[in-house]
């Protein structure tokens, strides 16, 4: 009984501390219920330089309370149209936001010459959800002085996506684009790049680059090094200079063709966790092709075909892409990732001693591998295949046996004391590129495209290969890491017969600590 009075004096004594404003301004709780804001600019600046300025408020709410609070969570801002992650999408993926369950909401919001002339730009915002209000957060922006972005863009591109042999010559072209509505020159625009020495000169010395208009050049040929075949890629950067702009550094990757290829086990059994008629996103792996993706799901090839209408060649698909696998175990037995395995052939080998030691069909096999059976030979198995129905026509592309090309991944790191990494580059008619950049739990990740409007897609994958985002033109996305690991960042052409430059800003950013308020228990008199 005292129990029970104590408990009922501390919410008495918690509503009247929260009436009093010793919480924060306008913060209601109710039991032990608390809403905890925070705000922040996407870019994590808190400077602004120029009316018509874009500038993504971002919105993380926590439940630091000890009960679920129902959805959806509502967040008012102003006259600030702010948009929530559903609570389908986080956390436990009910339609609660549980107990230290975090929701991430954002804002656009364009700097008028009004802000310009005050100087500052101060926000005022509450969430609400379940019946509880958060406290007020809110952050001033003030005007800035660093000189605006830069508005000469570099792409770069290389002769060849892949090396084998020291000595072998790789030629790098660039591409500078001034994107900005003024003339830049008369000047020596030049390219400094990290594998190639000193700066080189990109067009004439009293080079007038017009709005819009691009110049382009080739650096001497870069020799592999014996230091670069231990390595499992290249990658370079370069910026470019000139009419008082530096360009953002852009970068590419090269594989190296001669580097081992991790082999993984064979997969002995169904995977456990797969429920027989579900449908799973398949993030494809280096030498998978559609049909196999079906053999080990137990999937029919109808389905998937179906299920996956961006797909326009079936025979064709790159490491990193997602495909949807629809009734999984309607065909066959459910094995699951990996769908396929790498094997050196030792001595004594036959076709049929490794398609029995893998459970693969000896014809898939074979025609998997169009190559003379000797040993040293790296194989790839459609492990699992032995006894399907499905057919045997479909086998990957060459482009698909060999590690991921640039054009299927470009890894992103962020340098040291940075939050923020942007990449510039040219994406062709019907081109997808795909970026990687590695995250952990708490991390705040979000992404801004600026390409042509609705021209250029772009969408997020999780480590698992859940789709976060869907490939659509909305430019501006962020949320809450709450599986670390390789998120994946695909970027897709949707529109027109040009080739389009573009940028990727990707920002990682710790949240502020969240503060917790405890219920002091009162000592009830004698």
């Amino acid at each position: 009984m005292k129990k029970i009075i104590r408990n009922s004096l501390s919410s008495i004594i918690m509503l009247v501390l929260s009436a009093c404003n010793l919480f924060g301004p306008q913060t209601t709780i109710i039991g032990n219920n608390i809403l905890k804001l925070t705000v922040q600019t996407q870019s994590g600046s808190t400077t602004f330089s120029q009316a018509g300025e874009m500038i993504t408020y971002i919105y993380v709410i926590t439940n630091t309370g000890a009960t679920p609070l129902a959805g959806p969570v509502i967040v008012t801002d102003g006259s600030k149209l702010v948009t929530c992650s559903a609570l389908n999408t986080v956390g436990n993926k009910d339609n609660y936001l549980d107990t230290n369950e975090t929701v991430t909401c954002s804002a656009p919001y364009t700097i008028s010459q009004a802000d310009v002339t005050t100087a500052s730009v101060t926000n005022v915002a509450t969430a609400t959800a379940g019946g509880v209000t958060s406290n007020q957060s809110g952050i001033t922006l003030t005007l800035g002085t660093a000189p605006p972005s830069s508005v000469l863009k570099l792409a770069k591109t290389s002769s060849s996506a892949t090396y084998g042999q020291a000595g072998e010559a790789i030629t790098y072209t660039f591409v500078i684009t001034n994107t900005g509505a003024n003339p830049l020159g008369p000047s020596q625009f030049t390219i400094t790049d990290n594998k190639l020495g000193a700066p080189i000169n990109c067009g004439p010395a009293d080079t007038t680059l017009a709005a819009g208009q691009t110049i382009t050049c080739s650096a001497p040929p870069y020799s592999i090094t014996q230091a670069d075949m231990n390595l499992v890629n290249v990658t370079n950067s370069a910026t470019a200079s000139g009419g008082g702009q530096t360009s953002a550094a852009a970068s590419v990757t090269i594989a190296n063709l001669a580097a081992p290829i991790t082999q993984v086990p064979p997969t002995t059994a169904p995977s456990s966790n797969l429920t027989p008629g579900s449908t799973i996103q398949h993030q494809v792996e280096v030498g998978e092709w559609l049909i196999q993706i079906v053999r080990c799901y137990g999937a029919t090839y109808n389905d998937v075909r179906n299920a996956n209408p961006q797909i326009s060649d079936p025979d064709f698909i790159l490491p990193f892409m997602t495909i949807t696998v629809p009734r999984i175990g309607s065909a066959g037995k459910i094995y699951g990732p990996h769908c396929i395995t790498w094997y050196t052939v030792q001595s004594g080998d036959t076709w049929a001693s490794i398609a029995q030691k893998y459970d693969a069909d000896i014809a898939v096999l074979q025609k998997a591998n169009p190559v003379a059976l000797a040993a040293g030979t790296q194989l790839k198995i459609p492990i699992h295949s032995a006894g399907t129905t499905i057919g045997v026509t479909a086998v990957p592309p060459v482009v698909t046996t060999v590690a991921p090309t640039p054009t299927s991944l470009i890894r992103i790191t962020i340098d040291p004391g940075q939050t923020t990494a942007a990449r510039v580059g040219l994406i062709n008619p019907n081109e997808t590129i795909h970026y990687v950049i590695n995250t952990v739990p708490g991390q705040l990740l979000s992404i801004k495209l600026t390409a042509p409007p609705n021209e250029v897609a772009i969408g997020v994958n999780g480590p698992t290969g859940l789709v976060l985002k869907p490939l659509d033109a909305s430019p501006i996305w962020s949320t809450t890491v709450t599986t670390g690991g390789d998120h994946f960042i695909n970027i897709m052409s949707l529109t027109g017969g040009t080739s389009k430059s573009y940028t990727l800003e990707v920002s990682l950013t710790s949240p502020a600590p969240v503060a917790t308020a405890t219920n002091t228990p009162t000592t009830p008199a004698p």
